[in-house]
């Protein structure tokens, strides 16, 4: 189950940054400058949002690497929940 959610984490950020990326050729297209001022404030938010999550996931599958036995216990703590 981790390594299912560490997987969709990592899948999430980098779908994120192909919009990112998308999103910063937008800019480079000729928007109006109030437009282009919000599209560059939700592009600094989901950068933001991304480098969190990334270094989320990948504390995760290190945690989870370095301590196997954590899997067992949380599938079991998920179920009773």
């Amino acid at each position: 189950m981790l390594d299912m959610i560490i997987k969709n984490s990592l899948e999430v950020v980098d779908r994120t940054e192909r919009v990112i990326d998308a999103a910063r050729r937008l800019l480079g297209a000729g928007l109006d400058e109030v437009e282009a001022y919000r599209l560059h404030v939700e592009i600094e938010k989901l950068t933001d949002v991304v480098f969190v999550m990334d270094e989320a996931a990948r504390l995760l599958r290190r945690t989870f690497e370095l301590r196997p036995e954590i899997g067992r216990y949380a599938v079991v703590n998920w179920t009773v929940h």
